[in-house]
């Protein structure tokens, strides 16, 4: 088998009127340069009726393939035209190595996606592969676009609604996202990213998620916290779904309403309070044995930190406990407690829960959170610390779906298999 030969059969051209007529390497640009060419007389598709038509002429390109060995490698051929006779036109043909308009092999293409889903900036590959930044990002675009537009999402029925700030302020995007279901093999996943955080971004993501199958009335479940914009968007977009409050943010309430009692208190209590602001915001059995003797010792005094810290833990055994019924009957009683007591910041957070009270009943009876909308939120603000910004929401949204949607590419695999695991 000549070299020939060999390079043909990795760029996978059997069967194709493509065969190579030179290899070289340049030494000043270390560069290996192979040239494709036809026979004379060959006959390519005609894009529009896919009939073999006879080459009108040929346009000089050059694609960026896989580097081999350590140096860059490039193919070149003259992209024919073919004519269809009349009524098709002259068309160009596609060749099978490269999509059009594009300046790389399918198999490079394939490798800057795989790079960018390991956890690399745009930027980072482009120093990688050695090209421009812009010229990754129109990769990515392109396929991530594509495979995005592709998803199915007609089976989903329960969503998870959060936000994430796009840069330092109140700049922000709402995420939806499906939990997943262990059970069933499906794993969590982003389905839409828009801008914002109102009703009309729920509206929005709705529109997007009907365009890929999915309709607002299958919808019978969204997990949200407690925002009113959300809850405004959800009861207008999804009117057949019912709405659960995370559990997560329940308690985060309470949490941030008992901080609000230490600081008020601190001055006058400082002996009890001093150095004890994570202490109590941390769950108790997450304490050792010396911070529960602390935490005991707040609880005894005089101050209302003690009297909240006993709230919020009340709180967290309810939201806990695996008895549904009996935790619903026990949270009105613990709103009732609460809004009762002399706890100003207390009594807030429990009104808030009072008003809020159906949608985190909800949750109690089905359990639903957004445990892995949280989850995904941490990838993505990992994505956004590590690229220090994003010049536009575009980049930003192309890199969460890369990452965390689950996009499935009609692209080769750069990377060969050398071993299966039995």
């Amino acid at each position: 088998m000549d070299q020939y030969a060999v390079f043909e059969m990795a760029l996978g051209l059997d069967g194709t009127p493509w065969k190579i007529s030179a290899v070289e390497f340049d030494r000043e640009k270390r560069r290996l340069n192979i040239q494709l060419n036809y026979p004379a007389g060959a006959r390519f598709p005609h894009p529009g009726t896919q009939k073999p038509s006879p080459v009108y002429d040929s346009t000089p390109r050059s694609w960026r393939h896989l580097n081999f060995f350590q140096f860059e490698c490039y193919l070149h051929a003259g992209l024919p035209r073919v004519d269809g006779g009349p009524g098709a036109g002259v068309k160009t043909v596609a060749v099978p190595w490269a999509r059009p308009q594009s300046g790389f092999t399918l198999m490079m293409e394939s490798l800057v996606l795989i790079l960018a889903q390991t956890g690399m900036t745009a930027q980072e590959v482009a120093e990688v592969i050695g090209e421009y930044s812009q010229r990754v990002w129109n990769i990515l675009f392109h396929h991530v676009d594509k495979a995005h537009r592709a998803l199915q999402l007609g089976a989903v029925t329960t969503l998870s609604i959060d936000e994430v700030s796009r840069r330092k302020g109140h700049d922000y995007m709402t995420v939806v996202s499906e939990a997943g279901n262990r059970e069933a093999g499906t794993p969590a996943r982003v389905l839409v990213v828009v801008e914002g955080k109102s009703a009309q971004s729920v509206s929005t993501a709705a529109n997007e998620l009907a365009q890929r199958g999915l309709a607002p009335e299958k919808v019978k479940d969204v997990c949200i916290d407690m925002s009113a914009a959300f809850t405004a968007g959800v009861t207008a977009t999804f009117t057949q779904a019912t709405i659960a409050f995370d559990h997560f943010h329940v308690v985060q309430l309470a949490n941030r309403a008992m901080d609000q009692v230490r600081r008020r208190e601190r001055n006058g209590f400082p002996e009890e309070l001093k150095h004890s602001r994570w202490l109590l915001l941390r769950p108790g059995e997450s304490l050792t044995e010396d911070e529960k003797s602390k935490i005991a010792k707040i609880r005894r005094s005089h101050c209302q930190t003690g009297k909240a810290y006993n709230m919020l833990d009340s709180l967290r055994a309810i939201m806990r406990s695996p008895d549904r019924s009996e935790s619903e009957a026990a949270l009105w009683r613990w709103t009732s407690w609460v809004i009762r007591s002399r706890i100003p910041e207390m009594k807030r957070a429990a009104i808030t829960i009072r008003e809020h009270f159906e949608g985190i009943a909800q949750f109690i009876r089905t359990r639903i959170t957004n445990a892995a909308a949280e989850a995904l939120n941490g990838i993505i603000q990992c994505v956004k610390r590590k690229s220090r910004g994003f010049r536009s929401f575009h980049y930003f949204q192309t890199m969460i779906y890369l990452v965390a949607s689950r996009l499935s590419f009609d692209l080769p695999n750069p990377i060969p298999v050398t071993h299966t695991k039995s």
